[in-house]
């Protein structure tokens, strides 16, 4: 069996989540290869990388958002993970509000305008306080806090052009959340992410990370949410409420470190067990 996991680069193997995914899949006898998008040139003879014509592939994992070469090479494979058509409609966090529902959540009042909005308007709607996202970006990037007039005309340096997903903040969660890991619906893995410094919780900006118990709201949640999506994958970001939690976004290409060190799962393992399946 043997497939491509892509990436930016070629290099990137020694990134914590790819070299999780080559050695499990090397334990399994699955010939897994790194392919950057950033690496490749797509012609009409083919896809090519360093000068050579990539060969068809069992499957693919997919770990780059964007351009359409990452297409091209999801089309030389039987098998995408996850699939490519709700891969790139989920990296939108707009598309997810609208489409994803759940009883076990509640969903934040949004607005969807550019960085010209109305403060007032956005103000009497969300609160004085709430948060804009770039639609697209992971990480924590393109997220803000806007407690003020000033705060929004910042992001007006992006241009007219650029859509934010304006968003109540949910103050019982100030620099914490939940990210749940799913696989097909079944949590394999919870971890608390907790900031000491800053409103958002992500692991890349330094938030810290420990097990967290999977409740049977985490898990109605998680199965919720691969019905609507089909997302073999998935990172589920979920918020504190005063009774519930609110939905934050999902992520479909989330990464392996924090997860496996807070849960102690070997996650990777469990992904490529999955992979290994489909193909029995």
């Amino acid at each position: 069996m043997n497939g491509y996991i892509i990436e930016a680069y070629n290099n990137m193997g020694n990134a914590y989540t790819c070299r999780r995914l080559l050695e499990e899949g090397k334990k399994r006898n699955m010939d897994v290869k790194m392919i950057g998008v950033h690496d490749v040139s797509v012609r009409q003879e083919g896809v090519f990388s360093e000068g050579k014509k990539l060969a068809s592939v069992d499957f693919v994992i997919n770990r780059y958002k964007w351009g359409k070469g990452k297409d091209s090479i999801n089309a030389l494979a039987k098998k995408s993970y996850n699939p490519l058509k709700p891969f790139c409609t989920y990296i939108n966090k707009f598309q997810q509000l609208q489409d994803i529902e759940s009883d076990s959540f509640l969903k934040p009042r949004y607005i969807l305008s550019d960085g010209y909005a109305d403060y007032e308007l956005l103000n009497e709607y969300l609160g004085k306080r709430m948060v804009a996202k770039g639609l697209e970006h992971s990480m924590g990037r393109e997220i803000f806090l806007i407690e003020s007039k000033e705060d929004l005309l910042k992001l007006q340096s992006y241009g007219k052009e650029k859509e934010w997903l304006f968003e109540e903040f949910i103050e019982t969660s100030y620099g914490r959340d939940v990210r749940v890991y799913s696989i097909r619906g079944e949590v394999v893995g919870c971890m608390k992410r907790q900031s000491e410094s800053d409103f958002r919780a992500n692991v890349a900006l330094g938030a810290g990370v420990t097990a967290y118990e999977t409740t049977e709201e985490i898990r109605w949640i998680a199965k919720d949410i691969y019905e609507q999506t089909k997302l073999d994958f998935v990172g589920i970001d979920l918020l504190y409420g005063k009774d519930c939690f609110y939905f934050c976004e999902i992520n479909v290409m989330p990464g392996l470190e924090g997860i496996e060190k807070a849960s102690g799962v070997n996650v990777a393992g469990k992904m490529m067990d999955m992979i290994y399946g489909d193909f029995l």
